[in-house]
């Protein structure tokens, strides 16, 4: 393992430690203000659901494209899947967010 694989390795891991951080502290700011109610389970519950029908079809889509013969590698698949349903999740956050 080489000097750069090193530090990608150790990014991604402080990447996570911090966006766990600031999920422990966010949650905790929103319960002292009292954001975390009903409507926020809801909502949370709706999205989360949403994102994972997204992602379901964009799986379906990229084997669809693995079947016709378009070759795209393991790591690429990934990547797509993860920036789909994150974005899924986020906009659908967002749609419910403004309808309720």
């Amino acid at each position: 393992m080489n000097m750069e694989q090193m530090v990608g390795l150790l990014g991604m891991f402080v990447g996570i430690a911090f966006g766990v951080i600031g999920l422990w502290w966010g949650r905790k700011k929103a319960l002292m203000n009292r954001g975390i109610d009903e409507r926020f389970q809801v909502i949370s519950n709706k999205s989360q659901s949403t994102s994972w029908k997204i992602t379901l079809g964009t799986i379906c889509f990229l084997f669809a494209l693995h079947i016709v013969g378009a070759q795209i590698s393991t790591v690429a698949t990934l990547g797509i899947l993860l920036l789909i349903h994150m974005a899924g999740w986020a906009l659908s956050t967002f749609y419910y967010n403004h309808k309720y």
